[in-house]
């Protein structure tokens, strides 16, 4: 072949070459810049945060040693013997000596602080300081659909010592390189050689960003050629802060069931309940060091594992001059100082519910889900406790046959302490907020208060018939309503049908007001009765929830001033603004003077009447009001009873709407009076 032949050729072949790898490059470097663009400019989908209320001490305050372990307890502090350091405490009979974690609240921040507490019976009678809020427990999130958990943090909030030791451990030359770092590979080699196992990576953090960003599930040159490409763009996009701090906040660190743990202040959550800035040399480097295996190097599941990766990682800090010698011998002997507060069976499912239900109507589902709001409630953790463990043993006290929901809240300001909706764990159906079932009896007392509003000439000392009466209904047929017992006690004292739960002489004291009026008052107190228009409606003929019906008795443990039970308490975002207060509207227009007429009577319920088992069976320290209620066949039984702090409504009966062997005070009321009892 002629030489000036060949020399074309071979420049063709060579502009052919040039060709395809042009055309190859430039759309795969276009591509990889598009894709660190989109890690440069990513929204994290944060998941809102759902609190339950801060434990506030102070001297006066009614408060068991049981309670104050518990909720030192489910915050993830530690009972030790010596003097506590932070996250942790210690008892001496009925002393407790308690190092606080501190929390950032919105009106005031709660600083770490050592706190003596000296209880006696079950009150605070010492304290130093004078007044702490501990800081509230985490009783649920909003997630994405990718169920992943993530509260960014500033690289500045990281102690300085886990940043530099990340660098250690994982890129050395993290500070010189711009993405990918040759010598860092070389040196990774050298040292896993030397240690006989991977003891670091050869890729850089900026690498392993690239990787968990893209999430490649698959090793090849390809995938490394596009991370290695991805990250020296990345460097010129994002300084080194930027990518460190986006390294820690990204990261995977684990699971907690569905729930996939990212970032390092997660991460300090799970594994220590501690805020980020909080952990010690050596929960720093169990950290770090997990991160080469989160499932691999599991602490909870593989102690030993993990703590010689931990020691391993120390072993790096040390030796590249992070930590001192004493802080390297010191740490490494240390114990995981794992937080048990994942180990306390507390169930916030059902309560969660209700927050759901509350905040439809301010926000919507994509804003809970992503801008990382922070939700406080009125939850009560000991009381949620519980309660919880008292539905549990419902068949212990009743068959097995019957369900239970509980609703308790405060008695004077209708704030939600705790719910359960149902005595199995595993279900899911919230019966306290969904089950809308006859609640008989209990409606008695709001016919005597509408007595009281609208008749000029009624009292509770009033003249009643408990005498059998039949009534024609607008369908055209007889109504005959007749008593629990199957008697009739003639004249009757308002106060004494009340108390004694007696259909005849309420079904008299309704006719009077007028079914029209009775419907009109129960309106005014916020409850829709326009479907019941028969006067069965005075004896409870009507279905509500136990949530409906905890809202109505507030009215009478307030004392009128609330009668809408509220679970939110204020919302602030992610910079710990405030976004809204939920305060009570109180509408109502009675009379509190017939509010305490009322109560009277239902104290005397708790004493003489339906509900008597309170202070004779039980006997129940204290002043006691409520109401029992019963359907036929005792399909549904219903207790709701309050004192001067706490209000709880409690249904049982049978999902199919069955008939039961229990009325109010045998069925309902055994559950309120083992729930008080344990409070």
């Amino acid at each position: 072949m002629p030489q000036k032949t060949y020399v074309r050729w071979l420049y063709r072949g060579f502009l052919y070459l040039f060709g395809v790898v042009v055309g190859l490059t430039i759309p795969w470097y276009i591509y990889i810049s598009h894709v660190t663009d989109s890690i440069v400019n990513e929204q994290w989908e944060i998941p809102s945060v759902v609190y339950a209320r801060p434990l506030e001490l102070y001297v006066g305050k009614n408060l068991t040693p049981e309670a104050l372990v518990f909720e030192l307890d489910l915050l993830g502090y530690q009972a030790v013997n010596g003097t506590p350091k932070l996250g942790q405490y210690q008892i001496y009979q009925n002393n407790f000596d308690i190092y606080s974690k501190g929390f950032a609240f919105t009106d005031k921040n709660s600083p770490p602080k050592r706190i003596k507490i000296n209880l006696s019976e079950s009150k605070i009678v010492e304290m130093t300081p004078a007044i702490y809020r501990l800081e509230p427990k985490v009783i649920g999130h909003f997630y994405s659909s990718g169920l992943e958990n993530r509260q960014p943090v500033k690289v500045n909030d990281i102690p300085d010592t886990m940043v530099k030791g990340l660098q250690a451990v994982e890129d050395q030359d993290f500070n010189h390189h711009h993405g990918v770092s040759w010598t860092g590979i070389i040196r990774a080699a050298y040292k896993n050689l030397m240690a006989g196992e991977i003891v670091q990576g050869g890729s850089t953090i900026t690498q392993q960003l690239v990787k968990n960003k893209l999430q490649y599930n698959h090793s090849s040159i390809l995938r490394k050629l596009h991370e290695a490409l991805a990250a020296t763009l990345l460097e010129n996009k994002l300084n080194k802060k930027e990518i460190i701090e986006m390294y820690f906040n990204e990261i995977y660190w684990g699971q907690d069931g569905k729930v996939s743990i990212h970032g390092v202040a997660e991460a300090a959550s799970y594994y220590f309940a501690k805020d980020v800035r909080q952990l010690n040399i050596a929960e720093q480097a169990l950290l770090v060091g997990i991160i080469k295996g989160p499932s691999w190097y599991n602490p909870f599941r593989q102690a030993e594992r993990a703590i010689q990766r931990r020691n391993l990682v120390l072993k790096i800090w040390f030796e590249t001059a992070i930590i001192s010698q004493q802080q390297w011998q010191q740490s490494k002997n240390q114990p995981l100082g794992l937080s048990g507060h994942r180990n306390i069976k507390a169930d916030f499912a059902d309560y969660m519910d209700v927050v759901k239900s509350q905040l439809k109507a301010q926000f919507k589902a994509s804003d809970l889900r992503q801008k990382g709001l922070k939700i406080f409630t009125y939850l009560d953790p000991y009381i949620q406790y519980k309660t919880t463990q008292t539905a549990r043993k419902t068949s212990q006290w009743l068959s097995s046959d019957v369900e239970s929901a509980i609703v308790v809240s405060g008695a004077q300001n209708a704030e939600l302490k705790a719910i359960s909706g149902s005595k199995n764990e595993r279900s899911h159906y919230n019966r306290a907020l969904l089950a809308k079932r006859q609640i008989g009896s209990l409606i008695k007392p709001f016919v005597y208060l509408a007595g009281l509003e609208t008749l000029s000439d009624f009292d509770l000392q009033a003249d009643l018939h408990d005498e059998p009466i039949k009534l024609k209904t607008d369908e055209g047929t007889v109504w005959q309503p007749k008593n629990w017992d199957n008697k009739s006690w003639g004249i009757i004292a308002a106060k004494e049908a009340l108390v004694h739960s007696r259909n005849q002489a309420t079904v008299d004291l309704g006719l009077k007001i007028s079914l029209k009026k009775f419907i009109g008052f129960m309106q005014d107190l916020g409850l829709n009765v326009n479907r019941s228009r028969h006067p069965s409606l005075f004896l409870g003929a009507i279905d509500l929830t136990p949530f409906e019906v905890q809202h109505l008795f507030s009215v009478f443990s307030s004392r009128g001033q609330n009668a809408q039970v509220l679970a939110v308490n204020y919302i602030t975002n992610v910079d710990n603004e405030l976004l809204s207060h939920n305060k009570h509207q109180n509408k109502l227009q009675i009379n509190i003077s017939n509010i305490d007429l009322i109560n009277q009577a239902m104290y005397a319920i708790t004493i003489r009447g339906t509900a008597k088992a309170i202070s004779e069976k039980f006997q129940l320290p204290g002043t006691w009001f409520g109401k029992t209620g019963t359907t036929n066949a005792g399909r549904d039984s219903w207790f709701s009873g309050f004192n001067q702090e706490l209000l709880a409504t409690v249904w049982v009966g049978s999902d199919d709407n069955g008939s039961t062997p229990y009325s109010g005070s045998s069925g309902a009321l055994i559950l309120w009076a083992h729930l008080f009892m344990n409070l």
